[in-house]
């Protein structure tokens, strides 16, 4: 009496087998010697007649192969474990969510008042960078940070705790976003300013909060189509899309040696106010001046990775102010 099928989660593995063989041409005992060479080949031992047996189990769904016997029958039949109905499928995870969540509170919890001085100075030195060399040096280094503080903020249950990751959670994310924005990212903008809001709240923070929901309304301003609320919005920078004069561009060594702005201002502050610049030459119709800033504008948007920049800039390059 033959046992019964075993119970699987691949029911078309036996007439998969089958068809495969069938496909070749081959009797049952053709492809035992066919894959006692492959076994051979790789390194392993096993009899035809052995095979045999086992390749008969496996196409009435007595058994199923083992991985190692997988990847030869694929290899045998030229085709995936998948296209033989072999393919793995995903197993429980053997952490439950109780589990995880556990290790997730324990792991905020250790996080002391010497832990929190690193991640400061850690942040500290990140927006320096930032503030300095711009989205194209930091945008990696910034990334990172709200990835690291992301789970600790979010599993801190200390008041103290909390507020302190919290706080550095909002600002790193205000910090991505202003970055995205720069790479014209206005998606991914919008959902940095969405955490650090959230993560601001959190840490009752309301001021930073409310920079993120300015942030964000700006953005929504910059769109082309997009209303604008009732409330007042930042104006962080020039917004004002009415059509403007254009002005000639420049050669690239004239934009890598004008002067960009006093240093101890933030680059991407420097890159915003030499962009308005350049919007208020024109408006005055001063062509001059128009250019100038539109050459350390566009030196600066070029060092520091501002897409965003680049682009404004380029819709106004064109054509020679009279």
């Amino acid at each position: 009496m033959h046992a019964p099928p075993l119970p699987s989660d691949r029911p078309g593995a036996g007439p998969a087998l089958r068809a495969a063989r069938d496909r070749r041409g081959w009797s049952q005992s053709e492809a035992a010697r066919a894959l006692a060479a492959l076994v051979a080949g790789s390194g392993g031992t096993a009899r035809a007649a052995s095979l045999k047996t086992q390749l008969s189990r496996w196409e009435n769904g007595h058994a199923v192969p083992d991985a190692a016997h997988r990847s030869l029958l694929a290899e045998l039949y030229e085709t995936t474990p998948a296209g033989l109905g072999l393919a793995d499928e995903p197993g429980p995870d053997p952490v439950d969510g109780a589990t995880r969540l556990r290790a997730a509170l324990e792991r905020t919890a250790a996080v002391g008042e010497e832990e929190l001085d690193l991640l400061r100075a850690q942040w500290a030195a990140t927006s320096a960078l930032d503030d300095r060399l711009g989205t194209a040096a930091a945008h990696d280094a910034v990334s990172a940070v709200v990835t690291q503080l992301r789970e600790p903020a979010a599993h801190a249950r200390d008041p103290h705790l909390l507020r302190a990751l919290g706080g550095l959670l909002a600002a790193a994310a205000l910090r991505l976003g202003d970055q995205e924005r720069d790479r014209a990212a206005p998606d991914r903008a919008w959902a940095a300013y969405v955490e650090a809001e959230s993560a601001a709240l959190r840490a009752g923070d309301p001021d930073t909060a409310d920079t993120a929901r300015h942030r964000r309304e700006r953005l929504a301003a910059e769109l082309p189509g997009v209303a604008a609320p009732d409330a007042d919005t930042e104006q962080a920078g020039p917004t004002d899309t009415t059509a403007l004069p254009t002005i000639d561009v420049h050669t690239a060594p004239a934009w890598l040696t004008v002067e960009d702005g006093p240093p101890q201002r933030p680059v991407r502050e420097r890159t915003d106010l030499a962009l308005g610049e350049v919007l208020a030459a024109l408006r005055a119709g001063d062509g001059a001046a128009a250019r100038a800033a539109h050459a350390r504008a566009r030196a600066l948007a070029l060092r520091t990775g501002s897409q965003r920049v680049l682009d404004r800039l380029a819709a106004l390059s064109g054509t020679t102010l009279p």
